[in-house]
């Protein structure tokens, strides 16, 4: 009954596609700033491929013994992380709770026979690198040259995720700027929430609305933050939980991604989750660590391979006295009395310390590069950065600083070309000419700036069952009112395809309506017309996640399984088999199915997996 793929057959096929390519990266990447501050060609810009992915088994010939802790208890549970290749060669990763030994074992021993397994191995803790808060001045934008580097890039259309403990999406200084996310604490999607605070300080350095009149400025406020809570009220989370969110923020259009986090144990699980995610081209950068009073262990993931490591400067230029020294580390960046955002429950601002503070500098910095070229690769994006960092310390790359304090207007003259100092030619003696009459000139009636519409969506975020009916409501409204009778632009993104748009007026009440019956994920957004008086605006997008329903219903040895939003992709049958649910056999989806050969006082269970635009259901048990 049960359909058996030869192990390892994606991985073959996305080995074998890099055969003969090659990866384009910035010349003397790796090798410290350019001599006199040349500017860094980008060859191929525009054309350079994302390096393809190439994952790497691990664990699945280790014994039992060999991966799990000594002991192991209800006291001491284990979790045993599973990493899988689905049909498409993206990583799945699983983790399954055993609070004997015994289990524990038979965990391992099924994870490492599964179909397409990739690695096996034990979850690791990880917890938010920030130390206490301090009260200071926002010194870290002018140091960084901020200003300079948004009259060229502000990040716009750029999406970076930050992996931390939430963002407070409705903090007024991040209105507008944070998109639905996913919250692996509490298991849901939508609206983002921060219990702890962490996540809102770092998202305020990246995208905080700049040039409101209210609360700090950021360094790209372009910037779209994607919110993926891992982390809980207290900041801690597990390694596993940061796998699994890397990797849907690569498939949640994620440009760059942000971990200020990190624990002492490398998990294979994150790292092929961030080699999955750069071969999609996204940039990862990571907190270096705040333990240089311990000796300055080794954290992960800010060392794992692909991943830009920051450590934290103060003011003066100086590492921070906590900040981790390593050959991991490549660039460094403001980490102290950093002034941000914080959850509008405990504060709304304050400033914090740590590696988790000079991280998302970095990450937005690489925002603005994207922003002006979106076609740079993590490779290109990681030698600007490198190449054009203030080299602090000893000269050329070192452990504290890597190659140097990040600088954002140099960055982005690596990628645009550096400005030609002015030419100086000799001047010639003055010659006296007659005064001419003045001419009298007209004086040009002054431009009126356009006013720009402010547009609202409701609900931001929703999840249904395949087949709802779904109304989503836009309200435009310029100087406070209504922007009534102007024309829209309605555009729907169902899941793997393109915006498809179509023309629509608002109504007395400055309200669009968009009604549809939702049977596969989608967001839909409006595009507002320019008028005489009004600019053109895009609004906030609304996020419809569509879930599959199963139910079934038992009769001795055979059970009968409805379905609704499912397109035959393979469901499975699990029995429950020493307090663990085991896979025993599977058949294509349909809307009816009978499955048989069921086992006398045995309880089962069907799994449907998620698709592309739905996502999948677990019936209960029978």
């Amino acid at each position: 009954m049960r359909k058996h793929l030869r192990r390892y057959a994606v991985g073959a096929l996305a080995i074998g596609a890099v055969a003969g390519g090659a990866a384009v990266a910035l010349p003397g990447a790796g090798t410290g700033p350019a001599a006199g501050g040349a500017a860094v060609a980008l060859p191929g810009t525009g054309t350079a491929p994302a390096e393809e992915w190439q994952p790497a088994p691990y664990g699945l010939s280790a014994t039992p013994a060999q991966l799990l802790p000594s002991a192991v208890s209800t006291r001491e549970p284990v979790r045993v992380v599973s990493t899988t290749l689905d049909k498409d060669g993206r990583p799945v990763v699983k983790v399954r709770t055993a609070t004997d030994k015994a289990a524990a074992a038979e965990l391992v021993k099924q994870a490492q026979k599964a179909d397409n397994a990739l690695g096996v191995e034990v979850d690791a803790p990880v917890e938010a690198l920030a130390d206490d808060p301090y009260k200071s001045m926002q010194w870290d934008l002018p140091k960084i040259n901020t200003s300079a580097a948004q009259a060229t890039s502000t990040g716009a259309g750029v999406v970076v995720a930050v992996i931390d403990s939430g963002v407070d999406a409705a903090h007024p200084d991040l209105a507008g700027q944070v998109l639905p996310g996913i919250d692996y604490i509490t298991g849901t999607t939508g609206t983002s929430v921060d219990p702890h605070g962490h996540g809102t300080h770092v998202a305020g350095t990246i995208a905080a609305l700049t040039g409101n009149g209210v609360g700090v400025a950021s360094i790209a406020p372009g910037v779209r933050i994607l919110p993926i809570r891992t982390l809980d009220a207290q900041g801690r989370g597990v390694m596993s939980d940061t796998a699994s969110g890397i990797v849907w923020a690569a498939d949640h259009g994620a440009d760059v991604i942000n971990m200020s986090l990190g624990g002492t144990s490398q998990v294979s699980a994150v790292t092929t989750a961030i080699s999955y995610a750069r071969g999609k081209g996204v940039t990862v950068v990571a907190a270096a660590g705040n333990s240089r009073a311990s000796g300055s262990p080794t954290s992960y993931p800010g060392a794992d391979p692909g991943v830009i490591g920051v450590a934290a400067t103060d003011s003066a230029d100086k590492v921070a006295t906590f900040s981790n020294q390593g050959s991991y580390v490549d660039v460094a960046a403001p980490g102290v009395n950093i002034a941000s955002t914080y959850p509008t429950g405990l504060g709304s601002y304050t400033y914090m310390s740590g590696t988790s503070m000079a991280s998302p500098h970095v990450a937005a910095v690489a925002a603005l590069l994207k922003g002006y070229n979106r076609n740079l690769t993590p490779d290109q994006v990681q030698a600007a950065l490198e190449s054009s960092a203030v080299d602090l310390g000893t000269t050329g790359k070192d452990t504290d600083f890597g190659y140097g304090r990040i600088d954002a207007a140099a960055a982005l003259a690596k990628v645009t070309g550096a400005t030609s100092p002015p030419t100086v030619s000799p001047t010639a003696a003055p010659t006296k000419t007659a005064t001419a009459t003045p001419t009298k000139t007209a004086t040009p009636t002054p431009t009126v700036a356009k006013t720009v519409p402010v547009v609202t969506v409701s609900p931001a975020t929703k999840q249904v069952t395949h087949g709802t009916s779904v109304a989503t409501t836009f309200t435009v409204k310029s100087a406070g009112k209504a922007l009534a009778n102007t024309p829209v632009q309605v555009c729907v993104t169902e899941a793997g395809g393109s915006a498809v748009c179509t023309a629509a007026t608002t109504g007395k009440s400055g309200t669009v309506a968009v009604k549809r019956t939702a049977t596969t994920g989608y967001t839909v957004h409006v595009v507002v017309a320019a008028t005489a008086t009004t600019a053109e605006v895009t609004s906030p997008a609304a996020t419809v996640t569509v879930k599959a329903t199963v139910k079934v219903s038992r009769s001795k040895t055979s059970m009968t399984v409805t379905m609704t939003g499912v397109a035959g992709q393979t469901v499975e049958v699990q029995q429950l088999v020493n307090k663990v649910w085991t896979t025993v056999g599977d058949f294509p989806a349909a809307a009816r199915t009978t499955v048989g050969d069921l086992v006398l006082k045995q309880k089962y269970r069907v799994v449907v997996p998620d698709t592309a635009g739905i996502l999948g259901a677990t019936s209960s048990a029978v």
